[in-house]
Order: C-alpha cells, then structure tokens, then sequence
C-alpha cells in the first residue's frame, strides 16, 4: 500500500528494438513507441499525469542540424522526471529492456512504488 498519493507516473518500458514486436529494427521501434504512447495514454484517461519516454523521439524530430541529443543527455532527462513522479508503471515487454531495468532499479532505491500494470496502479489507488 503506497502512503502518498500518486499522480505523477512514469511509464517504463521496451523501446530499443529488441525483436519483440517485429524482426525489422526500425518497425519494431515504432510498434514500441505505439505502445508506450497507448499506455501513457491509458494512464492520463485514468485520472494520472504520465511522463512518456516514447515522446523524446520528437526532440530528434525538431532538433537543428548540428544540434547533438546523445544517450547520455536522453537518459538525463528520463532520470530526473522518474526522481519527481509518484510511481513507475511497466508496459508489456519491459523484461527485455536494460534502461528499463535500470529505471526499476532506480525507482526502488528512491522508494518509487513500481507497479507492473496499469491496472494494478489504478487499484492501488482507488
């Protein structure tokens, strides 16, 4: 049982390509941004404010030509708005992603509650 309210999810999960969803590299990172997105959105329509690491693929889209994003500075990023949310929530395939595992690791030594389904989040807190 969580002792503070939660808000603010973040929602985990694969999204290099790993083969889950497709043999193509590049399909396969699309079918996995779909999905996260449908899960983050889920999580909003549910009444929670989701962090969405799928959407850091619209900071390539509209970044300048010289302008670097590296790993380094994405994983930054998610780093901080995990440290800030209320929750971590997994999408299906997440066993396959290292950054995932290394954001449950992340969430448990911060006392993150990390939840394995949407559905057990919203339980959770009704």
């Amino acid at each position: 049982m969580c002792t503070k309210p939660i808000k603010r999810v973040y929602i985990a999960g694969l999204l290099t390509p790993r083969g889950y969803w497709s043999t193509n590299p590049a399909i396969d990172y699309l079918i996995s941004q779909r999905e996260m997105c449908k899960w983050g959105l889920r999580a909003l329509q549910a009444g929670f404010d989701p962090f969405v690491p799928a959407f850091d693929s619209f900071f390539w889209t509209v970044a300048e030509e010289g302008q670097p994003i590296t790993e380094a500075t994405i994983k930054r990023y998610s780093k901080s708005w995990l440290a800030v949310c209320d929750a971590l929530v997994l999408t299906p395939g997440w066993q396959k992603s290292p950054g995932t595992l290394a954001e449950i690791k992340f969430a448990e030594e911060h006392r993150i509650p990390v939840f394995r389904s949407l559905a057990e989040l919203v339980e959770e807190t009704t």
